[in-house]
């Protein structure tokens, strides 16, 4: 499942980025980047057994075939990534794993960049997508059910003068977000704010993935990356000598996103999570994750942000 390069992952950057994130491997600009994140849970999951009750809630053509599959883009430990071994990890993947169990049939994990996740369910490539915000325009087509509060922070390399810094205090600096992702309005929106007191621009640049973005700010291409809380939380607690967290706010919801058509397994999806809940597997994964501070327990149905702006 491992992607050897990420192709198409940069716009408006040198090929010396570009190169490094080939060698990278679009894997974690951490060499190994889960860091020990999970490992006290490995046989959690595996030991988890079939719920009749939720079982029975399951559609019959996902029973017969055994299986679901779920797109992930796995660039976001330990949220979600690719492990040493080429295998698609995380906390969420490893928490809809545990679902499929209580629901009786296996996850097959999808491999996909981020702005193909939510086109590819509404053409029917895939049958949930993984760890999305939950956002109002989202809504119109895909089901959320929220499971992890999430956040939007801001990452600089370790030697940038500032050490702490607000959206409205970006001008001058040059940003690097997730394409399709919340963050290309908000880098907008700051540097309108810019042109309009006359101050230096802010320069947006989009790449495929968050990792690519921290590894062009390792490599000094741009000076900062702005991307969801609990990864550039994590990249910055894992390499402080590179890396620091330069502004944080947690606010909306990560769901596991559902065709609005398919009600019958949204709702045994749910159930299976709030299972998940009630049996302490969530909690467990929640501690071996590092992710206690941003536990959602109420598995609740598009409960997201009315203004996707706000």
């Amino acid at each position: 499942m491992r992607t050897p390069l990420c192709k198409g992952s940069i716009t408006g950057l040198t090929l010396a980025v570009v190169c490094l994130s080939a060698l990278a491997g679009c894997a974690n600009p951490d060499d190994g980047a889960e860091g020990g994140v999970g490992k006290k849970s490995n046989d959690l999951v595996e030991k988890v057994d079939r719920d009749p009750k939720i079982a029975g809630m399951v559609p019959g053509h996902i029973r017969k075939q055994g299986s679901f599959t779920a797109a992930v883009n796995p660039s976001s430990p330990p949220i979600k990534f690719v492990d040493d071994a080429g295998d698609i990890t995380g906390f969420t993947p490893e928490l809809v794993t545990a679902a499929g169990k209580l629901m009786g049939v296996d996850v097959v994990m999808k491999q996909t960049s981020f702005d193909a996740l939510i086109p590819g369910l509404e053409a029917r490539r895939f049958d949930v997508v993984l760890s999305i915000n939950d956002l109002a325009d989202r809504r119109e087509k895909t089901d959320f059910i929220d499971y992890l509060q999430t956040g939007t922070a801001i990452l600089g390399g370790a030697s940038l003068p500032q050490e702490k810094i607000t959206p409205k205090k970006l001008c001058g600096l040059s940003v690097g977000y997730v394409r399709g992702n919340v963050q290309k309005d908000l880098v907008a929106k700051a540097a309108k704010g810019c042109a309009e007191s006359g101050a230096k621009p802010v320069t947006g640049t989009a790449f495929q993935d968050i990792n690519a973005a921290i590894l062009a700010v390792q490599s000094g291409q741009i000076d900062t990356a702005w991307g969801d809380a609990p990864s550039i939380s994590y990249n910055a607690e894992k390499n402080p000598r590179q890396y620091k967290e330069l502004y944080r706010e947690i606010s909306g919801p990560y769901g596991v996103g559902v065709n609005k058509q398919d009600t019958a397994l949204r709702d045994a999806l749910r159930a299976a999570l709030r299972k998940c809940v009630e049996n302490g597997i969530y909690q467990k994964l929640l501690k071996d994750y590092e992710l206690t501070d941003y536990a959602l327990t109420d598995m609740s149905l598009n409960k997201g942000p009315a203004d996707d702006h706000a």
